[in-house]
């Protein structure tokens, strides 16, 4: 899926805010991605042979999920970016999918340098490698914005127990 858009999300939960917060630091592995390579790197060395949900929560109510599939580098795929609010029927989580500011940083810069390439390759009469550069900028587009974590990391947060179910119905199901 070409996820360059961020789409918006809602999902209601019976648990209160307190009891997901505690749900989501005790299940997820603390880890905030940034734009440092070697810590990208040392995360997803750490966790070669395992598959995991990671992230982190920013404040009291923002929090960020990610997925980490075993086997795979997959430092910069689309996450999602949440904020709890109290409603009456529990927790109301709002948020967006969507790829870190880095992946988008890095796009603009990619596209800037191919682009640049490909003008001067087109102003020497050298067509055939401007259409080759616009088919690597194409390539490097596509590799970094697609990926398929968007319905997992969707399925883990309809995994909460859903509004209208009582707490002791959601220990029961994790027991």
């Amino acid at each position: 899926m070409l996820s360059i858009l961020p789409v918006s999300f809602r999902y209601t939960t019976s648990l209160s805010p307190k009891r997901l917060a505690r749900k989501l630091d005790r299940e997820l592995v603390e880890h905030r991605p940034t734009i440092n390579i070697m810590s990208q790197g040392r995360f997803m060395r750490a966790h070669k042979f395992e598959s995991c949900y990671y992230g982190c929560r920013t404040s009291m109510t923002d929090f960020q999920i990610y997925h980490h599939q075993a086997k795979k580098r997959d430092g910069g795929s689309t996450g999602f970016f949440g904020k709890m609010t109290e409603c009456e029927e529990g927790t109301l989580i709002t948020g967006s999918f969507r790829k870190p500011v880095y992946t988008y940083i890095f796009a603009a810069v990619w596209t800037i340098g191919i682009l640049l390439i490909t003008l001067m390759a087109a102003g020497l009469r050298e067509f055939a490698a401007a259409g080759a550069f616009a088919a690597v900028w194409a390539a490097g587009m596509f590799f970094m914005f697609w990926d398929n974590k968007k319905p997992i990391v969707r399925a883990y947060i309809e995994n909460l127990p859903p509004a209208g179910s009582t707490p002791m119905d959601a220990e029961k199901g994790q027991e």
